[in-house]
């Protein structure tokens, strides 16, 4: 924030001032009007189920996920910083 003087504007140039002339302001208060709620006229078929992060609906139990992890090797993708995950029996091709 950029402290300043108020009679100038930010880009330094003077503002105008008169102090003999009296600003008012009038505030009317209108009260609001009650509006009717939207309500759709066709039925609402969402296109996700909001199901969380990467929910497949599939459960495994810790005994399954560690077998089918060890069919896979995770190795860094070309030396380029991110990993890959790579079947075992394509291990010797990691870094070419």
């Amino acid at each position: 924030m950029i402290h300043g003087s108020m009679k100038h504007y930010p880009s330094g140039r003077k503002k105008k001032y008169n102090a003999w002339k009296k600003t008012t302001r009038k505030v009317e208060f209108k009260p609001m009007e009650p509006t009717q709620t939207y309500r759709r006229e066709t039925p609402n078929y969402p296109s996700h189920d909001g199901g969380g992060s990467g929910s497949t609906g599939i459960h495994l139990s810790t005994k399954e996920r560690q077998e089918i992890s060890s069919q896979y090797t995770v190795a860094p993708a070309y030396n380029k910083g991110a990993y890959q995950v790579i079947p075992r029996d394509q291990v010797e091709n990691i870094g070419k």
